[in-house]
Parts: structure tokens; sequence; C-alpha cells
């Protein structure tokens, strides 16, 4: 198989990456695109925490230092400032304080693609409707975003608001979002992301690719819990930005305790840091600190996903080779996601499934596809052994 120059520069780097995942050992677990394996580390960090507490030695002031170097991370990761990201609790919750802050008018539309988004990047935006927002549903004849259609809506209509998934939630083709912030700018229009599928596998810089805003959860490529989010907010936009919740961690005011209040006027705090919501899930923050530390070891994103999409080719080579439905569009934009899809036989993609389980390989189904997803530690022998399994059950099912 060809392997990109980036990703061929260090490949002692994934390798020692993976030798922090003991659940690479046991199984050849492709989907982190439902959530990812926890390094070891994790067992420590969190026995650590849960003492702190139990033996009543907690230092919060070391607990906030840990939410911020979390931020400052996924930060550096995104090629964005700390001020322009805020914590939140998932996915969801990040689109909906987008959602909530705008200042609509009624006639504003919407532009997304239900056929490849997960509907909670849906519901935010159909929650407005009530307030005269329009949202118009691009249709998706072949898994891909309907580039097109958006770019002659916005040159032509314009919209207020484009999302998008940088990763579809299936069948996983990535979206042109260099094309799309373009337009955009141009339209006026704000090109929101959800980032579930790609923060920590697929590389994205912020300033290279002017999107209004990135939300993201931790339990997937970022490689910690549930319960945890990251939005990235462009801080001129977020300055223009009124949270429809407010909580002290969003006001700037003075003072030498966190529960201290300020009767003057409300002075938001700069950029995305407005939007942060009371305490954080600390055990959440100190995980994916941990985590997103060992991400770095890799070498970037840039070489996280030069990694992942080689081993991504190797595995579609594969399973077309034998015959498997692999999900292909033209001209689609490859990521770590790749899907095989049995439309006409409803029961086979769980069918597989049980079949890969037993043969220890993991993917998840989503419908009538069969959704494979690679991570950095991931490495060539998970996808030959998925690639044999799927081959196996292909014989035995004909």
């Amino acid at each position: 198989m060809p392997t990109s120059s980036a990703a061929a520069l260090r490949p002692d780097a994934f390798q020692s990456f993976r030798s922090h995942f003991p659940g690479t050992a046991t199984r050849a677990y492709l989907d982190v695109a439902s959530r990812s394996l926890v390094p070891a580390s994790a067992m420590a960090v969190a026995t650590e925490h849960i003492a702190e507490r139990m033996e009543g030695r907690v230092d919060k002031k070391q607990y906030f230092e840990v939410v911020e170097s979390a931020r400052q991370r996924f930060a550096r990761m995104i090629g964005a400032h700390p001020d322009e990201i805020a914590v939140t609790k998932n996915v969801s919750e990040g689109l909906n304080i987008m959602a909530g802050a705008i200042d609509w008018q009624p006639g504003d539309v919407v532009l997304l693609c239900s056929a490849i988004e997960h509907p909670n990047n849906v519901y935010p935006w159909r929650n407005l409707e009530n307030q005269g927002v329009r949202v118009h549903d691009l249709p998706s004849s072949d898994g891909q975003f309907p580039m097109a259609q958006a770019l002659d809506i916005l040159a032509r209509r314009g919209a207020r608001v484009v999302s998008v998934p940088s990763t579809s939630f299936r069948p996983g083709f990535r979206t042109d979002l260099d094309a799309l912030a373009a337009a955009c700018e141009q339209a006026g229009a704000l090109l929101i992301v959800d980032g579930a599928q790609s923060a920590g596998v697929m590389h994205l810089d912020v300033r290279a690719t002017p999107i209004a805003a990135l939300a993201v959860s931790t339990q997937k490529g970022l490689c910690a819990l549930y319960g945890m989010g990251f939005l990235y907010v462009r801080r001129e936009l977020a300055e223009r930005l009124t949270p429809r919740a407010l909580a002290r961690f969003g006001v700037q005011i003075s003072a030498t305790h966190e529960a201290d209040y300020d009767p003057g006027p409300i002075e938001y705090r700069r950029g995305a840091l407005r939007f942060d919501l009371g305490n954080y899930n600390f055990l959440a923050a100190a995980l994916v600190d941990d985590a997103m530390a060992l991400l770095e070891t890799c070498g970037g994103t840039q070489a996280i996903q030069a990694y992942t999409l080689d081993l991504g080719e190797r595995l579609t080579t594969g399973l077309a080779d034998c015959g498997a439905p692999v999900v292909r569009a033209a001209g689609a934009l490859g990521s770590n996601i790749v899907s095989v899809s049995f439309p006409d036989q409803p029961a086979a993609a769980k069918a597989l499934q049980a079949w890969l389980v037993s043969r220890q390989v993991f993917a998840a189904v989503r419908g009538s596809t069969l959704r494979f997803s690679i991570h950095a530690y991931n490495d060539a022998d998970d996808i030959d052994q998925a690639v044999r399994a799927t081959a196996q059950w292909l014989r035995q099912s004909r």
C-alpha cells in the first residue's frame, strides 16, 4: 500500500501511541466513530481524582488549571486561541449554544443535509422554526454533502447559517470545508461545523479554513469520556454574540473567588469564554488533557490524518477486492471511516457485525450500513484482520 510522507516520517510514533492502549492487544477495534479506546493512563488519572474526593484533599485551583490546560491543548490542535474555546458537555450543547446566541430574524435560512448528519445537528436548527427561521434540508444522493446545490443557493439567495459535519455521520466522507468556508464568507453566511467524527483524527486549522464555529465532544477522536466537549467560536464573531444562558464563569468581574458576584452592568468574558456555564466536569477534563498530550506525540493532526487515511485506503481496497459493497462516490473526500452498505438486505449489516465480533473485530452498524472507523492506535494488522473476517463472512453468506 502507498504510504503518505507525513505518516512515513514517524512510524515509531504511532507504534508507541498504540502501546498506550491495552484494548488493542485483544481486538481490532475499528469503532472510534462511536467511541474511542482510552489509554492505560486513564485508570491512574481517574483513581487519583476519586481518591482526592474520598480523602477530602481536593485542590480546586489545580482542577481549574487542568481545565485550562485541556482548553489550551484543544486550541493548539485546531490553530485557535484559548479564548476562542468554550468548555461544553458535548456536541449537542455546543450547537445549541450557537443556535441560541444568534440574533435571528424571521425568514433567515439554515442550510443542512440531514441525510448525512447526526440528528443532533438537525434538531437545534429545527427548534428555531417557531421564530420564523427556515431550515432548508438539502438532499444527498451519494452520501456526500451536496456542495454544488449549497454553493448555488449561497450565491443566488444566501443563508444565515450553513451547518455541516466535517466528516459525515454516515457514510463517513469529509466535507470540503475550504470551498464551503470561502462561499459562506462571500455570501455573509456563518459556517458552523459538527466536528464529532473528525476532532483528534482529521486535520483542521481554523486560521487557514475560516469557519465560524466548531462543536466537538471528547469521547471519540480525543480518546476520553462522554460528558465533555469543546466549542470553538471565531473571536470576532463571539464578541458579537449574546449568550442565551449565562453563569458566573461567563462574566468578567473583579473577584477573589469563583462565587463572587458584581451587581454592576454585565460584562461578558472575551471571545467564546462567555459561553462557559457552571462548574466543569473536572474528571473528564483531566482525562482528555492526558489523552491529548498523548495525541501530540504522534506529531499533530496532519500526521494522524495521513496515517489514518493510509489505513483507510488499505481497508477500502481489501474490502472491495473480496467483494464487499464498499460505499464510494465520485469525487468524495475519504476519511478515517470506511463503510459497507446492504440497502437490499436490511439484516445483513447486523449479521456481519455479529460475525466480526466473534472474530474480535469491532465496528458499528447504522441502519443498513456497517461502519469501520480508524484511529492512530490502529495498525495494518487490525485492517488485515477486518478484511479477512469480512471475506470469510461473504464466502459463508453466499
